[in-house]
């Protein structure tokens, strides 16, 4: 090659691929991270960019003492920690996750110049691998008139959730991974239910 040398230079993809945040010093109010669609490749959003929201800050949780708890109008109540969610078999699925309010610029009197993360970055896709719903509500035992079951998260607003019991008899997955590795403790570590067509807790 005459002496000529093939050089290739590497950017740091972080900061090409990084995301917009709200509250990037963690106060304790509302915050958003949006996911950078306009630089991804592939269907699968990666754990570091997909996009979270959380209220009054990121729950600070000990997995160790964390639970999930099923009670209410059952034959037996449960309790399941995070070691104990391990032990039975796992489900892997592909879902996305979007925000109620994701696109809401789209409905601004004037177009907007911004990004698609500005515009459509509350919402992502992953792998979520985790324990059938369904499973452990048979091992509690739903009574039979119950057709509502109700849901709430750990965040400080204690936001409560409604599905149709059969709709938890459906697809709803207890997921403990997302994209083969634990859940970030923005998108509900260290278990998030994952229900594909309701709002999400």
């Amino acid at each position: 090659m005459g002496g000529r040398h093939l050089r290739c230079r590497c950017r740091r993809a972080s900061r090409r691929t990084s995301r917009t945040r709200t509250n990037p010093n963690n106060e304790f109010r509302n915050s958003h991270a949006r996911t950078p669609h306009h630089l991804l490749n592939g269907t699968v959003t990666p754990n570091s960019l997909h996009f979270s929201i959380n209220h009054a800050g990121i729950p600070d949780i000990d997995p160790a003492q964390h639970k999930l708890v099923i009670h209410g109008m059952v034959r037996q109540p449960l309790e399941f920690t995070l070691e104990k969610l391990s032990r039975y078999r796992l489900t892997t699925r592909m879902a996305f996750v979007e925000c109620a309010g994701n696109s809401a610029p789209m409905f601004s009197n004037q177009p907007m110049q911004i990004t698609a993360q500005a515009i459509h970055g509350l919402v992502s896709n992953s792998e979520w691998t985790g324990v059938k719903l369904s499973t452990l509500l048979r091992r509690g035992g739903h009574r039979p008139q119950v057709q509502v079951a109700g849901r709430r998260g750990a965040d400080a607003h204690f936001l409560d959730r409604s599905i149709p019991v059969k709709k938890a008899y459906d697809d709803a997955l207890v997921a403990i991974y997302q994209n083969g590795e634990r859940l970030m403790p923005g998108n509900g570590y260290p278990m998030r239910l994952l229900v594909p067509g309701y709002r999400a807790t």
